[in-house]
């Protein structure tokens, strides 16, 4: 019980993330529109003004009005063969590409005449499509999944040949048909229309899964199909009514192509009755049914797919309704096919839409880890481009005594930005007085990163490079752009003669460690970024905030923002004191300071 209600938690969740990712309601319609003159020529020199577009009467504003000219081979471009699904979808896309799929009805066709049919095929492959089309062949037995648009020629031409016509053959040719296609003929002959119909929609929404704004070309080979019947229980398969929806929404075109040389009276491609011709005018298509030359009646197949427009308008409507649409050209002589309309996105798609779109993956990050084995401290300053340069220096802890505490001697630092991309990665240097005689052009690590959250990996070495922790952590960097701003404070330590040197050139390495003895001298540098007219002090306070003594800020160098405060610690009591530093103008007023302790 527990794990369900886990569970439904989790969907309920989903769903109430996917309802606050929906997109506007606003949507575009796209319709293509076939433009012939009088002699049936293809025109392609319409605008956008030319067209009047109303929905249910009402005039639409056209947001597009784009010709498109596909068929022509691109002697520059290589084709891919397909070999996966992924490549199906790239290659749809392609320039000049068009989309055409043949579903070879063998249910609704008889064996005579699809021998007729076969070699139309296959003269229309061979005459009418370029080698950068694709093209897939189907029957209604296939399986779902072999679906796919390649430009196998071979493949496609062994599929045509196999095809066989059995209207009228009632003989299982598998185990599914003797299981499942059984009984009295009129039973076999809506289980057959059932299965036809449900294959033809499902090539339909392949065809539209590709995400191509060409028009697909739908060629059903068939002499007719007959409604399945809607019985209790079938209330969810598709009808030819669903395959419409299907096709118009994914500008799919269907054009029923009946292998019939003559067709009798009271069955021409007019009839009411007949569910393809029905589906071929309400998806922009054709019927071509008694002619004599086959290959020739099927041209205007080819000639539609490769020149036409592509008419896009907003819409909101969100009722999951069809709304028909009229299209005209305001031209003279110039005359327009194109589909009677559209379906509206049901209220519940764009939400279906939101749970099943796919998301980024979990980023996994390691467990937030302080090491105790070393001291890092980060400093910001300005750096370029607005962003604000980073310093890093480390030291190993103190070794507690009693303890078999490791000591730390190199560290792996990798820097990461909110974006994945790595700002600095590489290996630094210990510094202070336990860092031992490291050189100190490699005890620091310094890079420019935008102001925001940085994630910090260390992998903490020993002497013998081997692995003794890691450290795992977030770092916030602050903005400096600021008219008046207050960098981090460096601290450098000194000890003897060649420490003091050393403080006195860029090379010195700033140090982490806040513990300094009464025999050290410590130097105090900050950049400061305020105009030159401001007012910037430092004092000696002790740990209650009380100030103790003024400091003397110096210029380091000309032309540097950074000034600084020399400390001789002799003088000093043991105890906790810190240096305030203050940067004023009438308008703003920023300050930083830094806490230290002397121990003895």
């Amino acid at each position: 019980m527990r794990a369900f209600t886990v569970a439904l938690a989790s969907v309920l969740a989903a769903v109430a993330v996917a309802a606050d990712e929906q997109p506007s309601p606003v949507r575009l319609v796209r319709l293509d529109v076939i433009a012939t003159d009088a002699r049936g020529q293809s025109v392609d020199t319409l605008k956008p003004s030319d067209f009047d577009v109303r929905e249910e009467g009402a005039v639409q504003p056209i947001e597009e009005a784009r010709f498109v000219r596909a068929g022509q081979q691109d002697a520059d471009r290589s084709l891919v063969p397909i070999q996966s699904a992924a490549d199906e979808r790239i290659e749809a896309k392609g320039p000049n590409t068009r989309l055409v799929a043949m579903f070879l009805d063998d249910y609704h066709v008889s064996a005579g005449n699809s021998a007729r049919a076969r070699g139309a095929l296959l003269r229309f492959v061979d005459e009418y499509l370029e080698p950068g089309d694709l093209l897939a062949v189907m029957r209604p037995l296939d399986s779902l999944f072999s679906i796919r648009l390649t430009r196998d020629r071979e493949r496609n031409r062994q599929a045509i040949l196999d095809f066989n016509g059995r209207l009228g053959d009632y003989t299982p040719k598998n185990s599914y048909e003797r299981n499942f296609v059984a009984g009295s003929p009129a039973r076999i002959d809506q289980l057959r229309a059932q299965i036809t119909t449900s294959a033809l929609n499902a090539l339909a929404l392949h065809m539209g899964s590709l995400d191509s704004d060409a028009r697909k070309t739908l060629i059903v080979v068939s002499e007719e199909l007959p409604r399945a019947d809607r019985r209790r229980g079938l209330e969810g398969l598709p009808t030819i009514d669903t395959v419409a929806r299907s096709a118009n929404r994914h500008n799919v075109s269907v054009y029923a192509v009946n292998p019939l040389e003559a067709v009798a009276s009271g069955n021409t491609a007019d009839a009411p009755g007949d569910s393809l011709q029905s589906l071929a005018a309400s998806t922009n298509g054709q019927v071509i049914a008694g002619m004599p030359d086959l290959v020739e009646a099927m041209r205007p197949i080819a000639a539609d797919s490769s020149a036409y427009y592509l008419l896009r308008y907003k819409t909101s409507r969100t009722d999951g309704r069809f709304h028909d649409v009229q299209i005209s050209v305001k031209k003279p002589g110039v005359s327009v096919r194109t589909r009677k309309g559209y379906w509206a996105v049901p209220p519940d798609e764009e939400l279906r839409a939101a749970l099943l779109k796919p998301r980024a993956p979990v980023r996994v990050e390691p467990p937030r880890r302080i090491s105790p084995l070393i001291r890092p401290w980060f400093g910001a300053a300005r750096g370029e481009n607005g962003q604000t340069r980073v310093t890093f220096v480390w030291e190993p802890a103190v070794h507690i005594p009693g303890t078999k505490q490791p000591l730390a001697a190199h560290v792996l630092l990798k820097v990461l930005a909110s974006d994945d991309r790595v700002l600095f990665e590489g290996a630094v240097q210990p510094t202070g007085p336990l860092g031992g005689e490291a050189d100190v052009s490699h005890a620091r690590a310094e890079f420019d990163a935008a102001p925001g959250n940085l994630r910090v990996r260390m992998s903490i070495q020993d002497q013998t490079s081997q692995a003794i922790d890691s450290d795992s952590r977030d770092v916030n960097i602050r903005d400096l752009r600021e008219p008046v701003a207050v960098g981090t404070p460096l601290v450098y330590r000194g000890r003897n003669a060649r420490d003091f040197r050393a403080l006195d050139t860029e090379e010195a390495a700033p140090v982490s460690s806040r513990e300094f003895s009464r025999t050290e001298r410590v130097v105090i540098r900050f950049p400061v970024y305020a105009p030159d007219s401001a007012q910037v002090t430092a004092t000696l306070q002790n740990r209650k905030g009380q100030v103790m003594r003024d400091l003397a800020p110096q210029p380091v160098r000309a032309g540097s923002p950074y000034r600084g405060v020399d400390l001789s610690l002799a003088g000093f009591a043991a105890g906790d004191y810190r240096v305030a530093v203050v940067a004023k103008t009438p308008a703003a007023t920023a300050s930083e300071f830094v806490e230290f302790r002397i121990t003895n």
